[in-house]
């Protein structure tokens, strides 16, 4: 089923609205998670060019922060990889 989606200019509504929710709990677990890794969410903050004064809790419960056709970055790895010895 996901094979096919985007084919139909329905489906590919849908999938706009998708990526972006997906882009926007992105942006708000950054925010959420900034007090405990600060470094590592301006890293995913970079994504969408969002500073570290640019920040504001309150948007948190906003569902329509990011701008539609704004451009995405791409970013590092936000965490090394942990070998087991």
């Amino acid at each position: 089923m996901t094979r096919n989606l985007g084919k139909k200019k329905d489906d590919q509504i849908r999938l706009n609205t998708i990526v972006y929710t997906t882009l926007e709990i992105i942006r708000k677990i950054s925010f959420m998670l900034y007090p405990i890794i600060p470094d590592t969410s301006l890293k995913a903050l970079k994504i969408f060019d969002i500073k570290e004064k640019e920040i504001i809790f309150s948007s948190i419960s906003k569902h329509d922060v990011l701008k539609m056709g704004a451009k995405i970055n791409s970013i590092d790895i936000l965490f090394k990889k942990i070998d087991k010895k």
